[in-house]
């Protein structure tokens, strides 16, 4: 898309129209937008110098986010264009893996009887959907991982620090990120958006695009954590997709400790509620613990993979239960590790995804294994590239960057 304005065979406007126009489309069906901000999309599409790596590519932002954060003005700086704010879950709801955009629950574009998952909820709707290739959100306790999975996309929670954010966490479990179409965007959206801020002390040193050459990478396999396991076919289709990947799998114990109530305490610190010493010191326990299990396993293989979730996507309609489907992903909030996930197929008809954790700091090593798994899903039932006017191959494939 980018390259095709930069050239001059599309005009900005024209694209950021296209994505309006999907969301004057879809957004009635799936309510996927928080606030749209078509006037200051179409005036910056305009205005845009056609030069930057995403010259003209439209997004969208996690709701609550500001606007001086960093991931929005990095992707601003490289010409990518915001076309408004997309839903989350309410705050203070008993369940995260839905979105809410103050009348209607977002619904998932493969079954709108189902959840996109949450929180980055309307993020990774409007991704699976074809509006955006591109929008932002944000990872606390799988808040990435779990919609991309849910919504068949691609979600990448980097090493804690890997996008810098406003201020530092007592926590740290919460990590920005990016939701795309594709693995290779996500991954050069990250880099585009990763490096040092003056706000933010826990920020890594610039992210460089890496190069996803498959490899014969080593990787253990483990359906479920901590005594959480992923349902019978989700764990199947993972199982399968390893298989075919070409990756060497190799069996390797992961006895890490359960981070329920160390997450909880994480939590409540960065939200400022009390919390004793005790607490706190079972937390870093647990965060020691973790770190040092997989600071031993990850030296003997390249990656940890697990199903993301452990079931497909739910009915949007159970937003009042304590939906428990993102076991797998919140440990790696308390210890910070990069964790992506990818489709890798569908179960009955709703998307699966894989999850591929790596050590501290070799993001690379979580893309590049995520890119053998990753499965070009066709698009979903509800689409926007469907009756795209700019390609007619839209149909056929997911939009990319």
């Amino acid at each position: 898309m980018a390259d095709q304005i930069r050239s001059g065979a599309w005009s900005a406007s024209d694209v950021v129209e296209q994505a309006l126009d999907a969301v004057a489309r879809l957004d009635p069906i799936l309510h996927f937008i928080d606030q749209l901000d078509a006037v200051s999309a179409r005036e910056a599409a305009r205005r845009l110098v056609p030069s930057g790596r995403l010259a003209g590519v439209p997004f969208l932002i996690k709701a609550r986010t500001p606007a001086h954060a960093p991931i929005v003005t990095r992707l601003v700086a490289a010409g990518a264009i915001p076309i408004g704010t997309s839903t989350r879950a309410r705050v203070g709801a008993q369940a995260q893996t839905y979105g809410w955009n103050g009348s209607d629950y977002t619904r998932n574009p493969w079954d709108p009887t189902r959840s996109p998952g949450g929180s980055s909820a309307g993020s990774a709707a409007a991704v699976a959907a074809g509006v955006v290739p591109l929008a932002t959100g944000g990872d606390t306790g799988g808040s990435l991982r779990i919609p991309a999975a849910f919504c068949g996309v691609v979600g990448f929670k980097g090493s804690y620090g890997r996008v810098p954010r406003t201020g530092r966490s007592l926590g740290g479990l919460t990590t920005a990120g990016i939701i795309g179409a594709d693995l290779h965007d996500v991954v050069a959206a990250t880099s585009i958006v990763s490096g040092p801020d003056r706000r933010d002390p826990c920020a890594l040193p610039h992210w460089p695009t890496p190069d996803l050459r498959d490899r014969q990478w080593r990787v253990t396999y483990q359906a479920g954590l901590c005594g959480s396991f992923a349902e019978p076919g989700v764990d199947r289709v993972v199982r399968d997709r390893l298989v075919a990947s070409g990756l060497t799998v190799v069996d390797a114990p992961v006895e890490l400790q359960a981070v329920d109530a160390a997450w909880e305490t994480l939590w409540a610190l960065d939200t400022g509620r009390g919390v004793d010493g005790a607490a706190i010191s079972h937390a870093t326990e647990v965060r020691n613990h973790n770190d040092t299990v997989l600071a031993d396993l990850l030296h003997e293989v390249d990656a940890l993979v697990t199903p993301t979730t452990l079931t497909v996507a739910h009915g949007y309609d159970r937003y009042e239960e304590s939906i428990v489907v993102g076991d797998l992903c919140w440990g790696f909030n308390v210890t910070g590790h990069p964790a992506v996930t990818v489709p890798v197929g569908l179960l009955d008809g709703l998307p699966v995804g894989a999850q591929v954790v790596a050590a501290h700091g070799r993001d690379d090593i979580a893309v590049s294994i995520a890119s053998q798994l990753e499965v070009g899903l066709p698009p979903a039932p509800v689409h926007a590239g469907r009756h795209s006017s700019l390609s007619p191959d839209a149909g056929d494939e997911r939009r990319s960057v």
